[in-house]
């Protein structure tokens, strides 16, 4: 399908979100949140490449390091919650004690064993270690144009990309299937971009119209209709985990008000194909340009409205906030 020129970044971008959205929680979120801040402060300055010499062979600041364990083998096991490192930050009479300058809060012990538990989940890898094939990767290649592939039958494809389209099939011994009649054309279509099914109207209009560029103005007519923001912005609504409800079943974090704003904001932003720069700054900064509807996002994630008079758990439940705010923000941009 043809999509006209001035929508494709934001649309091409949301296509992309609406593909990986609703990856499974495979425990990375908590290994991110929870146990890698835990190494960082507790474990790194004696086991990690940064060390002058990580002490018994150990390195805990890459999966490789972890997986492989030190000079008296594995540190953790999956679901062994026997493992060599829960022992040392328990202190257990056994093994060496670690750290050794003084035992981990017991928080900190407790989401080790948990992770542990877990299966060991990991990040799929450390920043500032990307290994030197990872960066021939397709995606950190600068984009550069492709001839046409070699294909069997040179006459079916219409567009340059029906040639890859082709290529793949070939490659399966598949065969296209016959073109689409116009009244199912336009039902894809309109579910397409719409997420709704056309009028019976509108499939008896499209299916008489015999201008050849139809399609090219049924396209056209369905990317100005309010539906397409409703539908597409949906996608980003998911990645910034908007509800309208109480996200926490506590009586007192409240929902939000008036969160309607901001997912109708979100809306607006589609449907006038605001540039995909524009839509990050105003979701970060709309207060400092007066968009102050697009500040929903940062905005709208639990908090508690009584604190309570413990100024410990007041400020354990304001970090948690913080926290999330922060976790949202970098998993949904970056």
């Amino acid at each position: 399908m043809m999509v006209p020129a001035p929508r494709l970044s934001l649309f091409a971008f949301l296509l992309f979100v609406a593909a990986s959205e609703c990856r499974a929680d495979d425990g990375v979120d908590f290994f991110e949140k929870k146990i890698r801040p835990v190494l960082a402060e507790h474990c790194y300055s004696c086991h990690s490449a940064a060390a002058k010499k990580s002490k018994g062979g150990l390195e805990l600041d890459t999966p490789a390091g972890i997986r492989k364990g030190g000079d008296t083998g594995p540190a953790v096991t999956a679901k062994d919650e026997n493992s060599l490192l829960l022992r040392m930050v328990a202190h257990a009479d056994d093994v060496p004690a670690m750290p050794p300058k003084g035992k981990m809060p017991d928080v900190a012990v407790a989401d080790l064993r948990e992770w542990v538990k877990q299966g060991v989940p990991l990040q799929t890898a450390t920043p500032a270690k990307v290994p030197t094939d990872a960066r021939q990767f397709w995606a950190f290649q600068p984009a550069a144009e492709k001839p046409a592939p070699n294909v069997t039958n040179a006459k079916w494809p219409t567009t340059k990309a029906d040639a890859f389209i082709l290529k793949k099939l070939d490659e399966q011994k598949l065969t296209p299937t016959a073109p689409a009649d116009r009244r199912t054309l336009i039902r894809r279509a309109s579910f397409d971009l719409i997420g709704l099914p056309p009028t019976v109207e509108q499939v008896e209009a499209f299916a008489a119209d015999d201008r050849p560029d139809a399609y090219a103005r049924l396209v056209d007519d369905l990317l100005a209709s309010p539906g397409f923001g409703e539908k597409w912005g949906r996608h980003w609504l998911d990645v910034a985990r908007y509800a309208e409800d109480n996200s926490t079943s506590e009586a007192t974090c409240k929902p939000p008000r008036f969160p309607y704003r901001y997912r109708d904001w979100v809306i607006a932003a589609f449907n006038a194909d605001l540039p995909y720069p524009d839509f990050i700054r105003a979701q970060l900064a709309g207060d400092a340009s007066g968009d102050h509807a697009a500040t929903g996002f940062l905005v709208a994630g639990p908090y508690d409205e009584v604190k309570s008079p413990d100024v410990v758990l007041t400020a354990t439940q304001r970090h948690e906030e913080i926290r999330d705010m922060v976790n949202t923000t970098t998993t949904a941009f970056l």
